[in-house]
């Protein structure tokens, strides 16, 4: 009999690690999630929002479980469908980046990657990993197509990313327990219970409706109260500024590249070395470029801004729900236009944030089966759903604190005339 690993979560209690599963998180580029945190600069408004992808990861693939083992009793789904829907809920987060969303719009604009680009690298490079899979008889392929939605399973597909997949069930009681923000609690037992099979992959009985809708509707809190609060994401923007500032130095770049660069990030990974990657080393180099004085007096001033939280103050935060992005785009036109013709100020002293964020996939939503019809659920009459939106949309004007009174003034005078 295999040698059982239990690690207790403090969402879901114990979590049972064996065979395959066990050996992928004791992997080095698994165990590297321990030292990338959840939820980056949360720690800033919420001081308890330190946990990490680590926790997430078990915890994601935790509910695949409760959620695939109904579906394999039920005949849906087979054994080897039901490991590697696990494995595939397990390693769905190893393509993210130190200090995750943080970075990834500036990894985005450097190389056109993202974290599942990058997931899919590591699935079928990483030497660890494929000493794992083969060991157990695991495709790399089969989980990277689970990971991308291109399975030939729906219900595997949807399972693991979809409005409703064990990814978002997880993160959201958990972000709310770290950050204390109660917006974020669902009921989580009886979603996992009540999921089942519908035409095209997963679906919810209209039994569990106000379950579905609070899922929603908690969504819809979290991005206002933490995943866009506009300080954390003040902080976020201000880093990605500072990494901008350190690629023109030499000393610095050439660290960044080795994880940051098409060779570097490809080389790492097959190397095996992309696990020294984490939030350590960012947060390493930010002492060291002010250690050394190895910095412009104006990017050492943002280094300094970022550690000890003097950031960016938000001058214009205005979020709605909105049916489509089109006044997003229009309002951050104003800004800029405001900014460029009103002052002398430019990037990174000011910096025009705008962005429209899904509430529900439109066309995608989750489905609800009542008295054997299947609709997504902002066609179920008795939705709220139906009412609310699809996006929240965040504009803001985002100043150096040094410049706040100087933009105001002009703010002020804008919206006089």
């Amino acid at each position: 009999m295999e040698k059982a690993v239990y690690i207790y979560d403090e969402l879901h209690g114990y979590i049972k690690l064996v065979g395959v599963f066990r050996d992928i998180v004791y992997t080095k580029v698994f165990q590297r999630l321990r030292r990338i945190k959840q939820l980056p600069f949360a720690w800033y408004v919420y001081p308890g929002a330190t946990h990490t992808r680590f926790s997430h990861a078990l915890g994601s693939m935790h509910i695949a479980d409760l959620v695939a083992k109904r579906l394999y009793e039920g005949g849906y789904i087979s054994k080897d469908d039901l490991t590697v829907v696990k494995v595939s809920a397990l390693l769905h987060d190893i393509g993210h980046l130190p200090y995750s969303h943080s970075l990834e719009p500036f990894l985005m604009d450097l190389l056109g990657m993202g974290p599942k680009e990058i997931a899919e690298l590591i699935i079928t490079q990483d030497p660890e990993l494929r000493e794992v899979f083969e060991k157990h008889g695991i495709s790399s392929n089969d989980v990277v197509s689970i990971l991308k939605g291109e399975s030939s399973s729906a219900i595997l597909n949807e399972l693991v990313s979809s409005d409703i997949d064990v990814d978002r069930l997880d993160y959201l009681p958990r972000d709310a327990y770290h950050t204390g923000v109660a917006y974020g609690n669902i009921d989580l037992h009886r979603l996992v219970t009540f999921l089942t099979p519908g035409s095209s992959g997963i679906a919810v009985p209209i039994k569990a409706l106000n379950a579905l809708e609070s899922f929603y509707i908690a969504r819809l809190h979290m991005y206002k109260a933490v995943y866009y609060h506009k300080t954390i994401t003040g902080y976020q923007i201000l880093l990605r500024n500072v990494l901008s500032e350190f690629m023109k130095y030499r000393e610095l770049r050439e660290v960044l590249e080795t994880y940051m660069s098409q060779h570097g990030l490809l080389r790492s990974i097959q190397d095996g070395s992309y696990f020294l990657w984490d939030d350590s080393l960012i947060s390493g180099l930010l002492n060291y470029a002010l250690t050394k004085r190895i910095l412009s007096p104006e990017a050492e001033d943002l280094v300094s801004k970022l550690l000890n939280r003097r950031g960016y103050k938000s001058v214009v935060n205005e979020v709605s729900v909105c049916w489509d992005q089109k006044k997003v785009a229009l309002r951050s036109e104003e800004l800029r236009v405001l900014i460029e013709t009103e002052t002398s100020l430019t990037p990174p002293k000011v910096v025009v944030f705008a962005e429209a964020v899904p509430i529900y996939t439109v066309g995608k939503a989750a489905r609800v089966i009542d008295d054997g019809r299947e609709r997504e659920i902002l066609e179920v009459e008795e939705s709220l759903m139906r009412y609310i939106p699809p996006y929240i949309c965040f504009s803001r004007l985002y100043v150096l604190p040094e410049y706040e009174e100087e933009v105001r003034e002009v703010l002020e005078k804008f919206l006089k005339h």
